[in-house]
């Protein structure tokens, strides 16, 4: 972070009684003890029960700057007191002819007092507006505070793990450029939805974790030893670490699966590639010549044209095609938690089947170039991996889809969001038909459709139409 920080940049660290002096020491060591600016105690009110130590009522924010000196800082004042605003006067400090402080009302105008670095600032309402349910949410007035004082509009705000996305929305609200990133699908899947109630939010894009950014955590995490080759180590280490992590055994020599999981095998796909047909058809074959009836397949990204359908309720295409040869195929995602350390050691490493889903398009008589879309059925292979509470609550198969969303003409780059509808925690509707665009010309266009479901997976498929 501190690499990436413009020269007249700084840095917030929020900790709390626990790793406080930890992280002061470790801050002391990578900015140096000379660019420290602030202890800031952020205090806040909270029922307290009655014990043997005094109340704990404030987390620490630890404040660098990059360069001491060369960072931007806009001094904060706390506002003059309601009375003497109504009176159009404030208060102000003079010292008499006989050397002792006095407070004089004045007219003279003033900004109130400076800020001091005791931040009295609420926790959020359990039932607040400003609530997403995120468990380590923090207000946005503690962030308006930060990012008012050592920013101006336009520049650039990044929040490294940004949780429900506080940091990016205030950002957006106070003219400023931001990123944010994070690990958790639902955080980012949240941060979404929050900056989209924005009102007038300018474009922002999401980008997921890519082959070179795999690349880089791959070739971190296995080492060379000895004196095996690094590819070919670094293969073997990869392929054994997510049989592990998805409870599968390796299988040495074989050409298209590489592990075994009870009586299913398992192919695992590239680190810097979609998963294509070939691949799904070439380990198909191998298991029909092992005599196998059972397939997993475990991927990062999967070829567009995975999203042809076949018996929705049945599975996919592929499905329908390793049916024919005798084999059981489930297609599954490997998850982005398998970066993250902590998400191992917690056992929070979850790998979803591929969602299905069936989109209907038709023109609208009397509109030139216009085209309706709607969701005819949505379909998660696993069941088993629905919680019970979540599942008495389904009465539809629309129950299970937050969001979703419509590119009219992808190309095959970036998604760009042409129509949205989610669900939000004071409106729990989402329309599925109501879709509409009116083209601006003729021709062949293609239509990205992605939903994102209540555990925060993405699934998109692909719709060719003639517009003419």
């Amino acid at each position: 972070m501190r690499d990436l920080l413009a020269e007249s940049g700084s840095i917030y660290v929020h900790c709390d009684w626990h790793v406080n002096a930890l992280v002061r020491m470790a801050m002391d060591e990578v900015f140096g003890p000379e660019n420290f600016l602030n202890q800031i105690a952020w205090y806040y009110r909270r029922w307290n029960i009655a014990g043997s130590m005094f109340a704990r009522n404030h987390d620490t924010i630890l404040f660098y700057a990059k360069k001491k000196g060369r960072h931007r800082f806009n001094q904060l004042y706390i506002p003059k007191s309601a009375k003497s605003s109504a009176q159009g006067k404030s208060w102000k400090s003079i010292i008499g002819e006989d050397g002792i402080r006095r407070s004089i009302l004045t007219d003279e105008p003033t900004k109130g007092v400076p800020m001091p670095d005791m931040w009295d600032i609420s926790m959020i309402n359990p039932v607040g507006h400003e609530r997403t349910g995120y468990p380590t949410q923090k207000p946005e007035a503690l962030l308006e505070r930060a990012i008012t004082a050592s920013s101006v509009e336009g520049d650039l705000v990044a929040d490294f793990f940004c949780g429900s996305g506080t940091t990016l929305a205030v950002a957006e609200k106070l003219g400023r450029r931001w990123l944010g990133c994070d690990l958790g699908r639902w955080g980012v899947h949240v941060s979404r939805k929050r900056l989209l109630d924005i009102k007038d939010c300018k474009p922002f894009e999401i980008l997921n974790l890519g082959k070179y950014e795999r690349q880089h955590w791959q070739g971190a995490t296995f080492t060379k030893r000895r004196n095996t080759p690094l590819t070919e180590r670094a293969l073997y280490e990869y392929l054994t670490f997510i049989l592990r992590l998805y409870g599968a055994n390796p299988i040495p020599g074989l050409a298209h699966v590489h592990g075994r999981k009870g009586n299913a095998l398992v192919h695992i796909g590239a680190v810097d590639a979609p998963v294509t047909i070939d691949d799904i058809q070439s380990a198909v074959e191998e298991c029909v010549h092992l005599k196998a009836h059972e397939l997993h397949v475990l991927g990062w990204e999967w070829e567009m044209g995975l999203g042809g359908r076949s018996d929705l309720r049945q599975g996919g295409l592929m499905q329908r095609v390793a049916r024919d040869r005798g084999v059981k195929l489930r297609l599954l995602y490997i998850p982005r938690e398998v970066m993250e350390q902590q998400a191992i050691d917690r056992g929070d490493v979850r790998f979803f089947e591929l969602a299905y889903m069936d989109v209907k398009t038709e023109r609208i008589r009397g509109k030139r170039r216009t085209v309706r879309l709607a969701l005819q059925d949505f379909v998660i292979p696993s069941p088993e991996l629905i919680p019970d509470e979540v599942r008495q609550k389904v009465n539809s198969w629309s129950d299970y889809i937050d969001y979703w969303a419509v590119d009219w003409d992808f190309q095959h780059d970036s998604f760009m969001q042409g129509w949205v509808a989610y669900r939000t925690r004071r409106d729990r509707s989402l329309p599925v038909v109501s879709a509409e665009h009116t083209y601006d010309q003729r021709g062949d266009f293609r239509i990205l459709v992605k939903v994102v479901d209540v555990f925060g997976n993405d699934t998109s498929q692909a719709v060719d139409i003639t517009v003419r």
